[in-house]
């Protein structure tokens, strides 16, 4: 009986939307968010031997101010883990790098795989997108790292996840050729986002389509309105292999003193 070797994996967590503060009192949705994300970040620890790098996909603070940020990287010290983060529409990328320089790269290597950190956010807006030099800037990136499995990660949403409200604000300037560049290239194998605070996962061709559930509120799957749902805070792992194959899932995490106010109908 021939039994096939184990393909060698390196282990990438996607931690998401974490809206923190700028005072240690700050709540969303009645929800401590500074609270949930320890919590989370408790659970990602535990297993942090098997853990080789962590991204943070946006709205890491609740209104982009210095103060929330430097929250963050508080919170973000005892993490021995190499990390980095890209913003969201809650989010001020200047003021991001100007607290923490080179924790934004472009493209982040991970074994075989190249990481590509996309910023969708787009200032004043709810909404993300991509001008024409962005999408320029790109497809540079894809045929430059041609030879490796490319997984992509960004805050919108680049397709419908299925709640009206949350898709009104997804993926919009450019999307059409963002859909059409990473369709060209074969080396793309998934693109993982934040901004919807549910799991999804779904396909586009050859590329796996994968949203995260939020360290802090979540929405429920498949409303209309706004709604907010009574699960658990989570996060993603994504097992990467060396022949370009993934497996990846969702940890829900039990959080402790958890109290959200599940009859909001808007933040």
């Amino acid at each position: 009986m021939n039994i096939e070797a184990v393909q060698p994996a390196n282990r990438l967590i996607q931690i998401t939307d974490p809206h923190i503060g700028g005072r240690p009192d700050y709540q969303l949705l009645g929800l401590d968010t500074g609270h949930t994300l320890n919590e989370v970040l408790s659970a990602v620890s535990a297993d942090s031997a098997s853990t080789d790098l962590i991204v943070v996909t946006g709205d890491v603070s609740a209104n982009g101010s210095e103060a929330a940020y430097r929250r963050f990287l508080h919170k973000m010290q005892p993490v021995t883990t190499p990390w980095f983060w890209l913003p969201g529409n809650h989010d001020n990328p200047h003021r991001m790098d100007e607290l923490a320089p080179r924790r934004r790269p472009e493209v982040v290597p991970l074994g075989a795989w190249r990481l590509l950190l996309l910023d969708t956010s787009v200032p004043g807006q709810i909404s993300g997108g991509f001008s024409a030099a962005e999408l320029e800037r790109i497809g540079q990136l894809l045929q430059s790292n041609r030879e490796h499995p490319v997984l992509i990660m960004m805050h919108h949403q680049p397709v419908p996840v299925g709640s009206h409200w949350i898709d009104g604000h997804m993926l919009k300037q450019g999307r059409e050729a963002f859909i059409g560049l990473v369709s060209d290239a074969e080396n793309v194998r998934a693109i993982a986002w934040g901004h919807v605070h549910q799991q999804f996962d779904s396909h586009l061709g050859h590329i796996g389509l994968h949203a995260t559930p939020s360290t802090s509120v979540q929405f429920t799957p498949g409303s209309g309105p706004f709604a907010v749902d009574s699960e658990m805070p989570g996060y993603r792992w994504f097992d990467l292999r060396e022949d370009g194959s993934y497996e990846t899932g969702v940890e829900r995490v039990a959080i402790s003193e958890y109290s959200v106010d599940l009859a909001s109908s808007g933040y």
